[in-house]
Order: C-alpha cells, then sequence, then structure tokens
C-alpha cells in the first residue's frame, strides 16, 4: 500500500464482506435514523469533502452499544489497517501516524424529506480542535457499504490529473489528504464508513527570549528520582466517607475530618441476631460479634452490567468485590487515559495485579456462579472484559495484600522480557457475611469501640472498613510538567516477619530492615522522608511496635517527620487498606500537605517518642518543600511486611512553585487560550487565527506570542 501511495496517491481495493453481514449493517442502521445529524456546514468541506451539503452522519461511538455492536468487526477492521500500514508510511513518506478518528457513519442521497436542518455554529473552541484535527490528518479510508452506488472523483491539489472512479458495494479506497480533495455523487441512498489517520501532533516548545522574561524565583525541593521511574498514571477510589473518587478521598481525610463508619445495616445481615454489643465477654462465649459498625460503603448491589457487556444472569451470582474492583479499576484506567472501545479492540498490554484478604461471598451468596465465587476471577474476569493481556492475578497476605500486589507490579512491570505498558493494581475488602465478623471477635481483634482509634490512649482494636481503591502505573522519567502524571512509586519492598512472639504478633526488626531497603533503593536519607503514613490498626500490640520500630530508622532529622495514619477516617480495609492508603500518599505529594489523624486526643502511653522529632498530627499541615516523598506500610497478621514510597511535586495548591515559574504558566496559558477565528468562507484552509497556524505549521517552526494588554489571558502568535 506505501509503494502504490507513492506512485498514484490512491490505493483502492474490495472488502471481503458477506452480503448477510452487510445487510444486517444496513438494517441496523436505518433503525438509529434519529442519531444521524448534519454537521456544521463550517465542518462539511473538511470532513465530507465537495458536494457533500446533504449528507448526515453519526459517530460509531454515539450510538447504542447494541447497535454499535454490529459495527464493531468493521471499527477493528480499520485499525488493523492503521497498524499494518504505520512502519511502512514512516518509511515512504516520513510521516510517523500515531492514531485515528472513530468511524465516522456517513448517509449520502437520502430523501430530501428526510434532511436535517444544519447544525448550530461552532464555537472557537470546536473550530480550534477541527483544525488541529485538520493539520493531523494525512490519510483518508472511504468504505462504501451501498445499497447505492455513485462516483468518486479524487481532486487534485496540485497540477495533476483528476481522478473519477465508479463506486461499487464492498469497495475501499484510501488517498493521501496533502495530494486530493475529492467528491462523492452517490446514486440512490450509500453508507459510507470514513475515517482519518493521523500524525503525531507537534509539540509546543517554549524559549526564552533575550530579555523578556525574568527568572522566579523557586523555593527549595526534595532530591528527584533520576532515571527511569515508575509513574503513577491514573487513580479511583470507593472508600468510606463517600469518597468514591480519589480527589473526594483527600477532601475526606485532609479537609472534612470524616468518618466514615456507620452502623452495619440489615441489608448486609440481621445484626440483633448475630451481635451483641452490651457485653464484649458475653458475646465472645456465646460465639457473636461484640461490633457493630463498619468503615461502610454504599450501594454495592448496584452495578452497571451493560457497561461490561455481562449478562444479568451470570450477575446475580458474581462476588460484589468483582463488580466494585471492575468498576473502580476501570475508573483509574479512564483516568489515565484509556478508552474503552480502543482497547477492547487494539487490546493492551497492561498487567492486573489485585489484593485481597478473602471474601465471604459464598457464604450468603443464593445464585452461585463458577465464575462469579472464587476469588481468582477478580483479575482474570477484568483482564477478560477490558481486553488486557498482561499477567492477571490476586495476592493475599492479608492486611499487607495490595502493597504486595503494587510491589509484584512494579517488578513485572521493570522486567525487559515482554515489557508490559502498564500495570492496575487495586486493593478491594468487602464486608457481606457474619462470619469473619464473629471470628475476628473470638479473637479479640476488634475495637469494642467499633472505631480505629489509632496511636490513642483508648486504642483497644480496629475497626473493620471496606471500599477499593485502584492505580495504573507505567514506566517513564518523572517529569513534574507533566499533567498526566500524578507522581511516581520511588521505591517498593516486602520481607516477612520470620518467627516473633506468635504467628501473629509483629516484629520491630523485620519492619525496621523493610524501611531500611525502600529507602536505600530510592538512595534517601532518612532525614528525606517527609511524611510515614503507618499501618495504625490501633491495637494496643501493633501501635508501640511499629511505631518504635520507624523510630530507630528516621533518626536525627533536621525536620520533624509527619505520622498520619487514614484507619481512623475509613477503617481498617484489610487486604484494600494499602491501596486506599497509597493513594492518599501520592494526592499528598500533588498537595505538599499532611492529613490529620481522626481521633487523636490522648497518645497511647505505651508509645516511647520522646525526644524523636516527629508530629503525631491531629490537624493537617503543609510539608517543607515542594516535593516530597511519603511512604506507607502494610503488615499482614500472618507476617508479610510490605512497605511503598510515593514522590511527586505540588501541583495543585498555590504553594507550589510551579506556579510561579513564568515560562512554564506562559505555556500552559498558550496551550489553553482560545483563539480568535475568523471563519471566512467555506473553505477552512481560507480561516483566519490568531492561534496556531494548524494547517501550516512543520516542525521547527518559530512564533512569537504577544500578550494582548487589555486581556492578559488572550494571546495571539505571529
Amino acid at each position: 500500500m506505501p509503494d502504490l501511495l507513492l506512485e498514484k496517491g490512491y490505493v483502492t481495493t474490495h472488502m471481503m464482506l458477506p452480503a448477510r453481514t452487510r445487510a444486517g449493517i444496513l438494517a441496523t442502521v436505518k433503525q438509529l435514523n434519529d442519531y444521524f445529524v448534519r454537521l456544521p456546514t463550517e465542518f462539511e468541506l473538511g470532513y465530507l469533502g465537495r458536494g457533500s451539503s446533504r449528507d448526515r452522519v453519526a459517530m460509531l461511538e454515539s450510538l447504542e452499544s447494541a447497535a454499535a455492536s454490529s459495527l464493531l468487526a468493521q471499527e477493528q477492521s480499520v485499525a488493523e489497517h492503521l497498524r499494518l500500514t504505520r512502519l511502512g508510511l514512516l518509511e515512504t513518506f516520513g510521516f510517523r501516524l500515531s492514531s485515528r478518528t472513530t468511524l465516522l457513519l456517513r448517509l449520502s442521497g437520502g430523501a430530501a424529506s428526510e434532511e436535517p436542518e444544519p447544525a448550530e455554529p461552532p464555537s472557537a473552541a470546536e473550530a480550534e480542535a477541527f483544525l488541529a484535527l485538520m493539520g493531523r490528518k494525512r490519510l483518508c479510508l472511504l468504505r462504501f457499504l451501498g445499497p447505492g452506488g455513485g462516483t468518486l472523483r479524487l481532486i487534485p491539489r496540485k497540477d495533476e490529473a483528476e481522478v473519477t472512479m465508479d463506486v461499487c458495494i464492498n469497495m475501499q479506497v484510501v488517498f493521501l489528504t496533502q495530494q486530493y480533495d475529492y467528491q462523492f455523487d452517490s446514486e440512490g441512498e450509500c453508507l459510507v464508513l470514513q475515517s482519518f489517520f493521523l500524525e503525531e501532533p507537534l509539540q509546543l516548545v517554549f524559549q526564552k527570549a533575550e530579555g523578556r522574561f525574568s527568572s522566579a524565583l523557586t523555593t527549595p525541593v526534595t532530591k528527584t528520582p533520576k532515571g527511569q521511574q515508575v509513574l503513577v498514571k491514573g487513580m479511583a477510589s470507593r472508600d468510606p466517607c463517600e469518597a468514591d473518587l480519589h480527589e473526594k478521598l483527600w477532601a475526606a481525610v485532609r479537609h472534612g475530618g470524616c468518618d466514615g463508619f456507620l452502623e452495619i445495616p440489615k441489608t448486609r445481615f440481621d445484626i440483633d441476631q448475630y451481635v451483641d454489643y452490651e457485653d464484649q465477654q458475653r458475646a465472645m462465649s456465646s460465639f457473636k460479634s461484640y461490633c457493630r459498625h463498619q468503615g461502610h460503603i454504599e450501594g454495592i448491589e448496584i452495578f452497571d452490567a451493560s457497561f461490561f457487556n455481562i449478562m444479568e444472569q451470570e450477575v446475580r451470582g458474581m462476588d460484589p468485590e468483582q463488580r466494585i474492583f471492575m468498576e473502580t479499576g476501570w475508573m483509574a484506567l479512564a483516568d489515565a487515559g484509556y478508552k474503552r472501545e480502543q482497547v477492547r479492540i487494539d487490546s493492551a498490554h497492561l498487567g492486573v495485579f489485585v489484593g485481597i484478604s478473602g471474601s465471604d461471598w459464598r457464604d450468603v451468596c443464593r445464585a452461585p456462579s463458577a465464575n462469579g465465587v472464587p476469588e481468582t476471577f477478580i483479575a482474570n474476569r477484568f483482564s477478560y472484559v477490558i481486553n488486557l493481556k498482561g499477567p492477571s492475578f490476586i495476592v493475599n497476605t492479608a492486611c499487607s495484600a495490595s502493597l504486595v500486589a503494587l510491589h509484584n507490579a512494579k517488578t513485572h512491570l521493570l522486567m525487559p522480557q515482554d515489557p508490559l505498558d502498564g500495570c492496575l493494581v487495586a486493593g478491594i475488602s468487602l464486608n457481606v457475611s457474619p462470619g469473619t465478623w464473629i471470628g475476628n471477635c473470638a479473637g479479640a481483634m476488634l475495637s469494642f469501640r467499633g472505631r480505629c482509634f489509632s496511636f490513642n490512649a483508648t486504642a483497644d482494636g480496629y475497626g473493620r472498613g471496606e471500599g477499593c481503591a485502584a492505580a495504573v502505573i507505567e514506566r517513564g522519567k518523572y517529569n513534574r510538567d507533566d499533567d498526566t502524571t500524578c507522581g511516581s512509586l520511588a521505591a517498593s519492598h516486602t520481607n516477612s516477619d520470620g518467627r516473633s512472639a506468635s504467628l501473629t504478633a509483629p516484629n520491630g526488626p523485620a519492619q525496621q530492615r523493610l524501611l531500611r531497603a525502600v529507602l536505600g533503593e530510592a538512595r534517601l536519607q532518612s532525614t528525606q522522608l517527609d511524611i510515614y503514613e503507618a499501618h495504625g490498626t490501633g491495637t494496643s500490640l501493633g501501635d508501640p511496635i511499629e511505631i518504635s520500630a520507624v523510630r530507630k530508622v528516621l533518626t536525627q532529622r533536621e525536620h520533624p517527620v509527619m505520622v498520619s495514619c487514614s484507619k481512623p477516617n475509613l477503617g481498617h480495609l484489610e487486604g484494600g487498606a494499602g491501596m486506599s492508603a497509597f493513594c492518599k500518599c501520592v494526592l499528598a505529594c500533588m498537595h505538599a500537605e499532611a492529613a490529620g489523624n481522626q481521633h487523636l486526643r490522648v497518645q497511647n502511653p505505651n508509645m516511647d517518642i520522646e525526644g524523636w522529632p516527629a508530629f503525631l498530627l491531629q490537624e493537617a499541615a503543609p510539608l517543607k518543600s515542594d516535593g516530597s516523598y511519603v511512604g506507607v506500610s502494610g503488615f499482614g497478621y500472618g507476617g508479610t511486611n510490605s512497605h511503598a514510597l510515593a514522590f511527586g511535586h505540588n501541583v495543585v495548591t498555590s504553594r507550589g512553585d510551579n506556579k510561579k515559574r513564568s515560562e512554564q504558566a506562559m505555556l500552559q496559558q498558550v496551550r489553553l487560550a482560545t483563539p480568535e477565528i475568523n471563519m471566512v468562507g467555506e473553505n477552512y484552509e481560507d480561516w483566519q487565527t490568531s492561534g496556531l497556524p494548524h494547517l501550516s505549521m512543520k516542525p521547527g517552526a518559530s512564533f512569537e506570542v504577544t500578550r494582548t494588554p487589555e486581556d492578559p489571558d488572550s494571546f495571539k502568535l505571529g
């Protein structure tokens, strides 16, 4: 195909599409007549060529899922064309195709009575996006599905001969848009599938003219990690305190001082039958729970099955942990920039790693499903539904599970063999059966008061919580100006307690060794850790041992280390606790702030912090520098320990020095400013714009930016 394009500027092929399939597509399109509209008159020439004033269009992504499924094979076929031609076009023409437009469905030659009114004139922002697309298109693909035919004219942009061809059913034409414009005259109604193949967008680089800018003063920053990093590209949360987004998680623990504990609703189980809240000893001897509160999330029975194309009868037997993880995991992928249909068609080499401490769904499920009950399918189902081809498995090390999953994901991501595009890491825990409550109370592990009183004198056990948090990590070099990156995973490690006082007793020396290993991997001194996010379950034994271990590592500090914990807000999410806390760590880096500890009034007398420069925070506090390291620990009650270290810059609050750097601020404003566009005539190539000249930009071209005096937020390029 590249050789033919070089010789003639166009290629014609015939698609092997069965008549029954084509008839089904046409019948589906007929039923969706209301979805077809007119483009704005100003856009018709660019999208549809000449003589297209009566054509109606619809984007494949805007159709109902049932209708779009019949066209999915066509979308996949076009994607395969792009994949096969990308390398050859780079070698032949020198341009690198990076993406394509979603299929545009075009109905030509309809009856006059069906002709809709033209769309409203486009806004300046829409016109700017249109010009950017027109500047990047290099190939146009047209696929004719009938039932009518017509004549296609390829009109040269230079002094060359015009090409005219008769269009027949299942014919496909691909041509160079820089060499030809086109016009399609249909005979009868004809459905045309169209897609543009796009070159990589040019990057706008700001260079300061001599004497035009003065450098702004910046605050000192913590040492930035060097070399290749593991970047956090997207996050999502479904935690107590109504934290159904990771931004809401930060608002809850930092600003709201929220307590997400509620009395267990009877929609889970009958607490009057299984809970004796009046007497702890009586409850334990009668095999009941003495705890009736949990860090609670609402709506675990609600699931958008159609979004994931899962049949309703299968959903009834699915573990709610599968459902919650699928929704939260997809929100993390979407936050990282992944598109659902694109991933389903083209797949992605992404790993899925899920930390879980078990599931009690099998105890209450009334419609068991072979694929819905076992915990193994939590990761596998997501990979199957979203079409991800990387490693996919769960990790169960109890309370440290999701941090161990994060460490496993990092290890796989950095392997040179069959390199991954990225990893989705999550932690999940739900409480749907009274059995686990009764078992934990029999071991006197839970708080009789129903809360995690971390570091407080009233600590008497932990309060259970539920929730899910997920993050997408990728390889790359950390750049604080990259607005698609939340932060980075600077280091992680895992080890075991070995022989301790008992199987479930924590081991201080093992925790010290773990923290030193993480600092060593990140090449940090102990003085450079800004916040320690504690495991802090609120037990009389565990909290003092953890604080003692941390103190022995983080010594001789110039600035106090901030010690915080999210369990008083959310509860102990067990297998999901680590990822919720890690997301909080990344958010703390993005804000350069430490959140306070809820319910901390009187310090636990068993904790010795006398003379140690550390703050057990009762309220939020800003950090000393613009870039910060925040570490989080997770300790499994079976002895598996894990720690993860997040790094990032303040990119949110006004204290960040990135807001004071005039060059970067100017560049960002130029990128975001909406230009004035004078849409002169029907030909978009004649439009006048005060913004980027997308249609004539070449690599290496230079422009001068002029700020309008009367409007500081507007710019002109010359």
